[in-house]
């Protein structure tokens, strides 16, 4: 059966209804202590003991720092509901070594375990043992207690921990360290260790610290992803048809509401070429920019011919040619140009972050110098100013012979523009 494709935005079309994000409420299991299903569409995972500072321990005062800067909202969201989004059953547990907590470490692992095994949203009941759980501890003051605590059960299968330093190079489990540190030791036995120098604490995992690093956060998270599931088994998605099947949404269905369905809760697209100007922030800003002005704005001849694809463990990198004859106004593209009519093949690059089963962000690059010339809005030579009065400078952009190029490197000639400059 043909798929049927959307000209334009119908709020009453049967594929613009709402999709159902998926929705397992977080269950409190003592004062100090929760237990949040997986946030996937495949609504069920593997299990995770989480052990977290007390938020006031890193969390800034009033919206800044010690120091008084200010600190930035980020989407990534806190530690629980980012690891039941890749597909965890997470028990989350908050300052167990406090003098007041209900669940102290060892509690917590037996409790813990229990409410876990008790889930049915757990994947892994009949095989729990082979395929265990891990847990990761956030807060290394305690690493040695639960260390030591955990040795009594053979189905907690590995630890992670952030720290400034390792504790204990040998430790009785896996365990993988993320230093907030300028360089990491060697790994030795069971020991893993990633340093971030630009890391200045253990909290530049939590956004809601004013010592949150996004680049470190998000290196620390895909390593951490690799070593569970190395150790545990899963959960396994096949994230490049959860990438083919938002395009499909996009470009061949065009629907909105099906393409924001698999994204996750807070999903951003950035086009870094025109970043300021394209692109959305979180599900209200983003689903407005797909309805008005990405997946309707595409000319009716738009084609994404792939050059290549390199599929990581939670990213999928695309090179392809984005052509279109230009015969309406595209936003994203090319904010506030009117129609051209003329046949553009841009090379373009996609970073594409996958969580789980769902999108989270995509980040999009391609040269806007040919995406001007090849609209006829860029000459080939500008007259510039000098010092010894104007001069016309043939200026090094490409046309549509850099996509060819991409795809074929036998398909142009080299260097050519070398030879260009003043053309006088």
């Amino acid at each position: 059966m043909a798929t049927i494709r959307h000209e334009f935005y119908d709020p009453n079309c049967a594929d613009e209804q709402e999709v159902k994000l998926p929705s397992a409420p977080r269950v409190t299991l003592s004062a100090n202590a929760s237990i949040q299903p997986p946030l996937t569409r495949r609504g069920t995972g593997p299990g995770m003991i989480m052990f977290l500072p007390s938020p006031d321990k890193y969390q800034a005062k009033g919206g800044s720092s010690a120091e008084g800067i200010s600190v930035q909202k980020s989407l990534d969201p806190e530690p629980v509901q980012k690891w039941a989004e890749e597909g965890f059953a997470v028990v989350g547990v908050v300052e167990p070594a406090a003098p007041n907590a209900e669940w102290d470490v060892p509690k917590a692992l037996a409790e813990g375990l229990k409410a876990l095994r008790a889930l049915p949203e757990l994947d892994t009941q009949d095989k729990f043992a082979m395929l265990g759980t891990c847990f990761a501890v956030y807060d290394a003051s305690i690493l040695a207690t639960v260390q030591e605590a955990a040795a009594q059960y053979p189905e907690l299968v590995c630890v992670v921990t952030f720290a400034s330093e390792i504790q204990d190079k040998s430790a009785s489990k896996p365990t993988l360290y993320h230093l907030s540190a300028a360089e990491a030791p060697t790994d030795t036995g069971s020991v893993q260790a990633h340093a971030y120098p630009d890391a200045k604490s253990p909290f530049f995992v939590f956004p809601s610290s004013p010592d949150y690093d996004p680049g470190s956060a998000t290196a620390a998270h895909c390593k951490s992803l690799v070593f569970l599931r190395k150790h545990v088994g899963g959960p396994n998605f096949d994230i490049e048809a959860v990438w083919d099947e938002h395009t499909f949404f996009e470009f061949e269905l065009r629907s909105v509401a099906r393409t924001m369905g698999t994204m996750v809760q807070e999903p951003y697209v950035n086009h870094v070429t025109t970043v300021s100007m394209t692109g959305g922030v979180g599900r209200k800003e983003l689903t407005a920019f797909y309805r008005d002005h990405f997946i309707f704005s595409n000319p009716p001849d738009t084609v994404m011919k792939n050059v290549s694809r390199t599929v990581g463990v939670d990213r999928v990198v695309d090179e392809f040619i984005f052509c279109i004859t230009h015969t309406t106004q595209v936003d994203w593209l090319l904010p506030g140009v009117p129609p051209t009519g003329k046949k553009m093949e841009i090379p373009m690059m996609g970073v594409i972050n996958v969580r789980g089963d769902r999108l989270y962000h995509e980040h999009i690059w391609w040269d806007q110098g040919t995406a001007l010339k090849q609209a006829g809005l860029l000459p080939d030579i500008l007259e510039v100013p000098t010092a010894n009065g104007p001069r016309k400078l043939k200026l090094p952009v490409a046309d549509e012979a850099c996509a060819r190029l991409l795809v074929n490197e036998s398909d142009g000639v080299c260097n050519e523009m070398l030879d260009w400059g003043y053309q006088d």
